[in-house]
């Protein structure tokens, strides 16, 4: 993709998100119906009516002109702000009311509490919780419109503040268009040095494999920690004399095994046994617990110890049934821990990362950290009791990681205890774990990985927002104006890398090592708009300069 089209698609996601959660959160309304916005001395009333008229028709009364005239918002701006007070966001009251009542709920609300003040100075945390709620129980749904007309009392916002915060968040879309280009040029540069293959002679890793599979359930109870959980199994059918390499794989937050099929039986097909346990505290159950108020809280604290000994009780389990069910034929001394998200946090633990709670403190009270959803998962870690029990497993020799939370968690120190091969994918849609924050940050601090790779696709978000349902996909591709990558780009890039991955580092299969090149990715990103590009250990260095370039450039915001 052109460059000046990923800045602008990035400006115009981040924007979306800015206002979202800067402007729109951020205004209160009098008993008379009047915002008031102050910079130092200056102070400037708007009345939600003039909003409205805004949002029905475009016209643009006198005091919402003289906003105008200092902001001095182009017709495109203009236009977005118009269609955004209107757009009904589509979220459930009661599970709104929940949410705001969880850890990272009210962390949010901390944040967003910080630009605005209620007539005296007070907070408006408490009203912004209040209000959110109840304009999501109104007949048209969560609206900015809605929103503005539900607040009780007078508000003041802080303009000076708002203003550093949309000025921070316009340097990170900067800031993640260079970092994309410094991708790019360090996997050219690779590219152009090595050899012309021609890669069109490779089969397709990403087509399902000659190997037949079935694929069963288990359900296991853990005694000593009183955790019952099932575990999807994918066993692919070998003849008896062959030996039979294992993954064992992390679902992500909130989801649960079988989302992840489509991998599972891709790897089974390439002849891998994959085993994914369901994570009880952390999973869909859990997220529909929350729904129907069940529990307080988007997971349990307790699943940043539970899901990486889940890895493990279950490579157990394998090692138990290894002579009765499998005829001895599972490698369970060279295994591959896979991860999604949250998984990628479990995948990583297990593989040795430790977690560096100084690291994760310092982190949670930067300002940069209010752009980094991932964040909010992190923080809760602080809560931990202390001292933290050990979470490697010897048996791991091979981590691959998509989306992964880990930078502020982990931090240098705890990454640099990783001493296996790591693949990291990451995306530059992911407003979730954004790669800024979470994938190119923390890749370069895996400094004792003796081969490590950095997969970065164009277009890819945390999950297809397809899945997100038709609001999201509106949102995205109408008030957003964002072109999409098609549902097939990131299995595309993606399968092959992870099939080449497993095949390198756990089945010893040298010949598959090509598709792990630079210039592999190069090559399937020719006829595509939206590109990947991927870059090793090697190329470290030179990241962490750029990148350092872009904190310093932050720091001075």
């Amino acid at each position: 993709m052109p460059r000046w089209k990923l800045q602008k698609k990035l400006k115009t996601l981040l924007f979306i998100s800015s206002l979202l959660l800067g402007t729109t959160l951020t205004f209160k309304v009098t008993a008379a119906e009047e915002i008031t916005f102050y910079y130092g001395s200056f102070a400037q009333t708007v009345d939600v009516e003039s909003l409205k008229i805004f949002a029905e028709n475009g016209t643009v009364n006198p005091d919402l002109r003289t906003i105008f005239n200092i902001v001095k918002p182009n017709e495109v701006v203009k236009n977005k702000f118009q269609q955004a007070l209107v757009t009904p966001i589509d979220i459930n009251a009661s599970l709104l009311s929940r949410l705001l009542n969880t850890d990272e709920g009210d962390r949010i609300l901390s944040e967003l509490s910080t630009l605005i003040e209620m007539q005296g100075g007070t907070s408006g945390k408490s009203v912004l919780r209040g209000s959110m709620i109840q304009a999501a129980a109104s007949d048209d749904g969560f609206t900015i419109l809605n929103f503005l007309q539900t607040l009780p009392r007078n508000m003041q916002i802080n303009v000076r503040e708002t203003l550093r915060w949309a000025q921070q968040a316009s340097f990170l879309v900067k800031a993640t268009e260079n970092l994309v280009k410094t991708t790019e040029n360090l996997a050219l540069k690779v590219s152009d040095s090595q050899p012309i293959t021609d890669f069109s002679q490779l089969a397709n890793l990403g087509e399902t494999g000659s190997v037949s599979f079935v694929r069963d359930r288990w359900n296991l109870t853990d005694n000593e920690r009183k955790r019952r959980f099932y575990v999807e199994v994918y066993r692919p059918q070998l003849s008896a004399s062959e030996e039979i390499p294992v993954i064992v794989f992390s679902h992500g937050l909130g989801e649960r095994p079988e989302t992840y099929q489509k991998m599972g039986e891709l790897l089974a097909s390439h002849g891998f046994l994959v085993v994914m346990p369901q994570h009880p505290g952390s999973d869909t159950e859990y997220k529909k617990d929350l729904a129907e108020g069940f529990t307080r809280n988007i997971f349990s604290l307790n699943e940043f110890i539970n899901r990486p000994l889940d890895l493990s009780y279950t490579l157990d389990e394998l090692e138990k049934r290894n002579e009765t069910e499998f005829d001895g034929q599972l490698n369970l001394e060279k295994v591959g821990a896979f991860g999604h998200s949250f998984g990628g946090y479990t995948a990583l633990a297990v593989a040795g990362a430790t977690l560096d709670l100084q690291h994760l403190q310092k982190d949670c009270d930067s300002s940069a950290s209010r752009f980094n959803q991932a964040i909010l998962l992190q923080c809760r870690a602080l809560k931990l009791q202390q001292p933290i029990p050990k979470l490697k497993d010897e048996r791991i020799s091979a981590v691959l990681v998509y989306n992964p939370v880990n930078a502020s968690i982990f931090g240098p120190e705890g990454l640099a205890n990783v001493k296996v091969p790591v693949f990291v994918g990451a995306g530059t849609y992911d407003l979730t774990t954004p790669f800024v924050f979470e994938q190119v940050r923390s890749f370069p601090w895996l400094v004792n990985a003796p081969e490590s790779y950095l997969l970065i696709q164009q277009g890819d978000s945390h999950v297809p927002l397809a899945k997100l349902g038709a609001g999201s996909y509106f949102t995205a591709t109408s008030l957003l104006k964002l072109t999409l990558p098609h549902d097939q780009l990131r299995h595309y890039y993606a399968a092959p890398s992870i099939v080449a991955f497993a095949q390198v580092y756990l089945a010893d299969q040298e010949n598959y090592r090509v598709y792990l090149h630079p210039s592999y990715i190069t090559y399937l990103s020719e006829q595509e708009e939206f590109k990947a590009f991927l870059i090793t250990e090697e190329s470290a260095p030179s990241l962490v300069e750029s990148f350092q370039q872009q904190v310093e450039g932050f720091r001075n915001l």
